[in-house]
Formats: C-alpha cells, structure tokens, sequence
C-alpha cells in the first residue's frame, strides 16, 4: 500500500515595512523540499510538495495550504509542516485573556500579516488547523524555525546577524479576524505551562510532533552554511538528515541537532514537543527516508565528465581550499564487504564540486578510462578546513596574531585549524582587540567563549593562536558526523543514560542538585551502551566539556568493542558524577553543559588521540596516532602534531563509522 507525503513549506524573507526582511528562509525551504525530493522513498511513498515563498506567503495563502493539501492526508498518510521566517506576539482580545495569562498570542508573521487589514497567523488559529489535518488520523509533524518571544535581548554585535522575529504587533485585533469561534477558542487550548510547551506555542491536544528552534524566551538566529545564510536551527537539522544513511528517530534527530546548535550558537536551544512522548521513537515522517547503498556510483556524465550518484543531499560537504572528500574507487563487480580494503581498490578521485544529488570528480590511478565504465566508491576522507576567524579591534594587537597565524605549525607554515577572514558570514569565530586585551567569541555575539588575554605581546598573541585552535579541535569534534556511505545503521549502537535505575527518556537531559543533610549533593548517571546490530562494532564515547576539555576515560583505553546484541557500562558501571565546581558555582556558574559523543566503527581506533585538558592548562603527553589517512585518523593526527605526518607503510582499512551526540545539563541553583 502507498503512503501519502503532504508536505506544506513556507519560507518568507521578503516582507512588507516594517516588518525587516530576512536572509536564509528561502533557502532553508529549498533544501528542505531538495532534501524530501531526492531522498524520500520511491518504493512505498509518494510525496505531494506545496511551497509557498515571499510574496506567495500570504495568511490567506498558509490558511489554504493546511485546508486545501495537508487536509487530504489520511490514516496511513504524513502531514508535513514547515515555516521559516518570522515570529512574533500580538496582543489577544480581552475574549482570550483567561486562556492567555501574559494576555499576548504567539504567531507567525506572514507577508501580508502587517499590512492595513492584515493579521498574523496565531497560534490558536494554527491550533484549529491542526485540529482539521488531524480529523484523519495521519502522522503530523510540523518544524518551525522562527522565535516569537518579547523579552528577547539582543548583544551589541548581533546586528551582523538576522534574527527571526519580529515586533509584538499592538494592534487591537478583533474577534471575527480569526478563523474560528470564541467557543472553539476554549477547546482547542492546551496546557499553557512552559514545562508542558517549552517553546511557547500553543497547539492541540491531538497527535503531533513538533520541533522549534528555541525556547519561547530565546531567538532564532541566522548562520553561514555552506556559504548562504540559513537559519542555524534549519541548516543543523538538514545536516544531520543528511548525513544519516537512513531514518533516525524524532528522538535522535533532535538530539544530534541540538547538540550541534549549542556548540555554535549561545543563548538558542532547540525544543521538541510531542502529544504522546512514545511517538518520539518512530522514524523522521514514518520512515520515509531511502536508505543509500553503502557505496556511491561512479560513471561517466555527458555534460560533467566523470560523477557520483551523490551530492549535498546525501551529506557531502563541499570541498573548502585544499580540503575536499576523498573516494577510494573498486571494480563494479566487486562484492560489498571488499569495499573496506585498500588492496581491493583500483584507483582514488577526489571531489572537485557538490552539486543536489551528483558531484564531481576528478579521478587518478585508473589508466585508459573511457565511457562505458563504471566504478563503485567509498568515502576515505572528509574535509577538515580551517575555521574562519573574523579580527577587529585595536591594530597593534592584531598585527601581533596575524604574524603568529602565519607560523603556527610546524616549520613556520600557517595554522592548520583556523585562518583569517573578511565578513561575519565566514567566520566561525571573532577575536577582538579592545582596550588592551583579547577577547575571543562568537561572530554574532559578544560573550568572551574563554577567559581575556591582557596585553598585546608575541607572547599573547601566541596564546590567542593555541586558545583559537584548542577550540577549534574540540568544535571539529563536535561537528564530526557520519560519512555518506556508511553501512552501519543511525541506531547500530544505542547510548542509554540512567539515574537511579531509571532509563531517561527525555529529549534534553537536565540532572540537577539537591539538597541531602544541608549539603548541596551533585547529581549522578550511568551510560549504556548497546549494540543492536549483527556484527561487532568499535564504540568511543568522549566527554566534551563547555570548557572545551575532551576526554576519553568512560571506558579502559579510550573504546570498547561490542559484539551483536552486547551492552556494556561506561565506567564498569559506576556511577558518573555531573558537577559544577564550587569555585564556578560561587562566580554564578549555575549551569554546564557536556556533550557525550558516541563513535561507532567497523574498526579499533586509539580515541584517546583526541583528549584535550581544559583550556589554559598544560598539555600532557600523548602518544601518536599508529595508522591512517581516513578521516578519524587525520583528525586524531592533526589535534596531536599539528601536521601531517608520514604513516607507517601497512594496509589501512576504509573503516567504516557513525557518530551521534547528546547533551546533558548540569543544574546547581
């Protein structure tokens, strides 16, 4: 039987004065349908698209789409919402004030919506819409990246970044705007506590899940992704889609995406909502996403030359400088469990440009290559480019790092982690001479990420180099995702916390303290992991802390192999203590976050490569790493030597492997 996709995408950056124009919404909603069109199952699905951009955005026009298209889905059918643009407040009409205690509504702002007559899309009118989809009994997910809150501050450098709201409209509002009844008002409201409706809106009690991209008190930013702006909660969330050879739970996808947003963005925390929390274990829209064949492709294209049958909607990412994908290419007939060995392989390419769902190549070691051949091809490595680094500031200063930039590595040649450039859209961090100090933080926000370095030296402005890179390895860490062709599946290996005998089911895991005999105890957990598939596979998991430290000491020797169906306990099953030192807690540290990275491969790697001391303290020595050019090794390589070094002269396997990551929060009131 074939299931229905109705899917409903609205993107507005152009909107009537004075509601400011934004940047990156049109473009999240084109990757969005390129990513359901290219990667939604053809065997089993059938995908019905409605987008509606700019100007079309209309009320009128978003009201038709929810009654026209997402109304035709059915008990075996996806209903589909996405919106990306401005969010906003109008004040309620008093009819509404017992149901509103701030007396406000959250709402979309759509293109017309500030114009004479016009309104916004409030969230009890989305309420009574979603009521009408869910007549049928489809499977509804909506996605909304936008915020709406009032009491959002903005910090004096964000102006170089958009953020998705708008201004709380103070028009009084009449009762018959809406679309429905002042009775239908009172049913159609659910609870309107922040615990229950961590994002604020206010939607029915009938199934759905829901995703936002903050908490009702924060913004929704912008962010440079792969070189176009993009809304960071947006461009987080296609990325780990995409690079999930597969489905992954509503669960694991908003946890791989929040995680991902906390390590670039401060004060922007994603949120997930579901009317029945067991619907968060089901497949991204039911299941629909094709799984790709472990390996790409490659043949001869009549306007590209030689290509994969894989692009950006499978997860590649685009080459940066001299960093691009590598691709170990086999014979075509070769059976799909050689494809880890380099004796196997017949030649090499290397990926010259992404395009949706092709890229291009160029190929070496293959002589007398012509048309008609054809070639499978595995992912041997990933791009680790430099990161962007935007300076400004007092020039003495900055002179002093630019000359320390250019000598960083070995033998005087420029840094491998991080590189100057001109514009906020490129850069992935801001270093700012002011005042006779340096501070380091984020491009669209002033909050120093490490403690200032006082005056402006060759030795200072050394220590802005190593601090700029020690974060730069612990954020390379971070983002370290999944190569597009591996086999194993998005939930191989499943990393289960518990408290107290409890399995933790929430979506964002907050351990607080509590008070025991007039003492403050901090809280304790214990991490599972289980591998759920059918062969043995290599499991790291690293502690990355808000202090940028990286440690690898959750189990003996940095990784433990797992057989099919075997569990094992990080720590041997002790408990995991979540603290907040008594000397942070007294300056008003009253939050920390880790993140726990789980690595899954085919093969054993020495993760302890990857340990880093928290920033400012000194390094220890670390052994080096044994083997490799692949992406993890290059990775555990470069945080270690600075540089490339030559490998020994032994077979290395195409490993394969996954990553996923969560965050947990540590509360000290």
């Amino acid at each position: 039987m074939t299931r229905n996709i109705y899917a409903l995408l609205v993107g507005i950056d152009e909107y009537i004065s004075p509601v400011p124009p934004l940047k990156g919404c049109v473009n999240d909603i084109m990757a969005v349908k390129e990513y359901l069109e290219k990667r939604v199952s053809e065997d089993g699905y059938q995908l019905y698209l409605r987008t509606v951009l700019n100007q079309n955005a209309t009320r009128q026009a978003i009201i038709d789409g929810f009654r026209q298209h997402l109304c035709q889905a059915n008990t075996e059918d996806v209903a589909f919402f996405y919106f990306a643009g401005h969010g906003s407040q109008e004040e309620a009409p008093q009819e509404f004030w017992s149901l509103e205690p701030d007396r406000l509504n959250e709402t979309l702002v759509c293109y017309d919506s500030r114009s004479p007559g016009g309104w916004d899309l409030a969230d009890k009118e989305l309420a009574k819409l979603i009521a009408e989809v869910a007549a049928n009994n489809p499977h509804i997910a909506m996605i909304m990246d936008c915020c709406h809150s009032g009491s959002g501050t903005r910090g004096d450098l964000e102006a170089e970044t958009a953020v998705r709201q708008a201004p709380i409209d103070r028009r009084k509002r009449p009762l018959n705007s809406f679309i429905f009844s002042l009775a239908e008002a009172s049913q159609l409201s659910a609870s309107r506590s922040l615990e229950a409706n961590p994002t604020g809106w206010n939607f029915p009690r009938g199934k759905h899940i829901f995703l936002a991209a903050c908490l009702d008190s924060e913004l929704a930013k912008e962010y440079n992704g792969d070189g176009q702006s993009r809304g960071v909660f947006s461009y987080f969330l296609l990325d780990t889609l995409k690079k999930a050879n597969g489905n992954l739970t509503y669960r694991d996808l908003f946890k791989r995406t929040h995680a991902l947003v906390r390590s670039k963005v401060t004060d922007q925390s994603p949120q997930i909502e579901a009317t029945i929390l067991s619907e968060l274990d089901q497949p991204f829209l039911g299941g629909a996403i094709a799984r790709h064949n472990p390996y790409f492709t490659v043949y001869y294209h009549p306007q590209y030359d030689w290509v994969i049958d894989g692009g950006a909607v499978h997860g590649l990412p685009q080459p940066a400088g001299n960093e691009t994908t590598l691709l170990a290419l086999f014979p075509f007939d070769i059976p799909n469990e050689q494809l880890q060995q380099l004796s196997a392989a017949i030649g090499e390419a290397q990926v010259l440009e992404i395009m949706p769902q092709l890229s291009k190549l160029q190929i070496s070691g293959i002589d007398n290559l012509a048309p008609e051949m054809t070639f499978k091809a595995v992912v041997t490595s990933l791009p680790l480019p430099p990161k962007g680094v935007l300076m400004s500031g007092e020039a003495p200063g900055l002179e002093l790092v630019r000359s320390k930039l250019l000598s960083a590595s070995s033998g005087n040649q420029p840094s491998l982690y991080i590189r100057e450039v001109a514009t906020p859209e490129t850069a992935e961090f801001k270093l700012l001479a002011r005042d006779g100090k340096y501070l380091i933080t984020r491009p669209a926000d002033d909050r120093p990420l490490v403690a200032s370095i006082q005056g402006y030296t060759n030795a200072t402005a050394l220590q802005v180099i190593q601090r700029l890179e020690h974060i730069t390895r612990w954020t390379n860490i971070v983002e370290l995702s999944s190569p597009a062709t591996s086999r194993i599946r998005p939930d191989a290996v499943q990393m289960l916390i518990y408290q107290e005998g409890q399995e933790l089911q929430d979506t964002q895991i907050r351990l607080e303290y509590r008070q025991e005999n007039g003492k403050s105890k901090s809280p304790t957990f214990k991490v599972k992991l289980k591998n759920t598939s059918q062969e043995p596979l290599y499991c790291a998991l690293l502690d990355l802390t808000e202090r940028y430290a990286v440690s690898a000491g959750l189990f003996d020797g940095g990784g433990i192999w797992l057989q099919p169906k075997q569990e094992a306990w990080a720590l041997g099953g002790r408990e995991i203590y979540a603290t907040i030192p008594e000397k942070l807690w007294r300056q008003g540290m009253t939050q920390m976050k880790d993140v726990l990275k789980l690595i899954v491969s085919t093969a054993e790697f020495d993760a302890t490569l990857l340990e880093q001391e928290e920033l400012d303290l000194p390094s220890r020595l670390v052994k080096q790493a044994s083997r490799g050019q692949g992406t993890l090794n290059r990775l555990m390589n470069r945080v270690l030597s600075r540089n490339l070094v030559a490998m020994p002269e032994e077979e290395e396997l195409y490993d394969d492997w996954i990553a996923s990551q969560i965050v947990i929060t540590t509360i000290r009131p």
